[in-house]
């Protein structure tokens, strides 16, 4: 794996909320939590009923909470906060806390630039306190080898499993997939894959009612591939979608093409119109294309080329000028 795939950036507020959540994270650790029964699977329940549609939730939430009981240890947690099933090995101060101050912003933020469908069916989180539970799970429920990876999501199971000590950044770039799912199922999986590591590294703008992605260490891999020659032109990219022996490359590229968009405020208008026009354009580059009004498609690909090294320099600069604090991250999964 390219060594730039072993740091994850997070900033602003979500760096404050990632920081508060892993103090709590290490309390629990060193066990300064509320005692806990000795062998014991706890599943706490406290979504009150509010209407039919609620309640026929709530319910599929508790049996998809029961499936999961086989699957954890008894000394794990289960918490039901309709639509997730939030599981793990942490205490249920711990679980809930990284609902409220991590998963619900993220949520909300999302809904208010993006989604517009809730979801109808439980969404499993399973989120583990350290890197060998992790990859236990991963490898014994999954049959995935978490060897260079620190979250995925699996759509058939509506499930995220995640490393939480990597923060809060592979949380969301993992529930943007789970939630785009309910809302839009035919995305392309180029745009699917550049939003959801959008905001693998992103900042609460509007009185926190939005997600803005930044600048994070993607951005070396689409610039040494100008640099190389090798970058395709987005509409390959879009057409002809992700290639898995070049997946860094195409990741990084399409996470930085919504950073184009988003830097220009079409990000937005793109994922609607595209969602409007799913059925007459699958890969979403005849609407890229003439929502960007460029001409061409090489006329694109200059664009995007000149923008990401404008961007990028200004981005350095303005990190330099503000001393704004980050926090070092191990890579989050490029799921598919």
């Amino acid at each position: 794996m390219d060594s730039h795939r072993k740091t994850i950036l997070i900033v602003g507020p979500i760096l404050l909320i990632g920081a508060s959540f892993l103090l709590t994270l290490g309390s629990a650790r060193d066990g300064s939590t509320a005692p806990r029964t000795p062998g014991s699977l706890h599943v706490d329940v406290v979504e009150p009923l509010k209407n039919d549609t609620n309640s026929l939730l709530r319910r599929a939430c508790e049996a998809t909470a029961q499936d999961l009981v086989p699957r954890l240890d008894r000394s794990d947690t289960i918490l039901i906060r309709p639509p997730y099933v939030i599981a793990g090995d942490m205490s249920e101060e711990v679980l809930d806390r990284l609902h409220r101050d991590v998963i619900r912003p993220t949520e909300r933020a999302l809904n208010v630039s993006f989604f517009d469908t809730v979801p109808t069916e439980p969404i499993t989180i399973i989120a583990f306190a350290d890197e060998p539970r992790f990859r236990e799970f991963a490898l014994r429920v999954d049959r995935r080898k978490a060897d260079s990876y620190y979250g995925y999501y699996l759509r058939p199971q509506r499930r995220v499993v995640a490393n939480v000590s990597t923060g809060g950044g592979t949380l969301a770039h993992e529930l943007t997939h789970a939630l785009a799912h309910f809302d839009f199922p035919l995305m392309p999986e180029w745009f699917d894959e550049g939003l959801a590591s959008l905001f693998e590294q992103s900042e609460f703008t509007d009185n926190n009612r939005r997600l803005s992605g930044t600048d994070n260490w993607r951005v070396h891999h689409v610039l040494r591939a100008i640099h190389d020659n090798q970058l395709r032109p987005a509409s390959d990219l879009a057409n002809d979608g992700l290639r898995t022996e070049h997946q860094a490359i195409d990741y990084a590229q399409a996470r930085y093409l919504c950073l184009y968009l988003q830097d220009q405020q079409l990000l937005e208008p793109y994922y609607r119109k595209l969602r409007s026009m799913s059925t007459i354009d699958s890969t979403g580059w005849n609407t890229l294309a003439s929502l960007l009004d460029l001409g061409n498609s090489a006329e694109v690909d200059a664009d995007f080329r000149r923008w990401i090294v404008k961007f990028h320099k200004a981005q350095r600069q303005r990190t330099v000028s503000r001393g704004r604090q980050t926090l070092s991250m191990k890579p989050v999964n490029d799921s598919l």
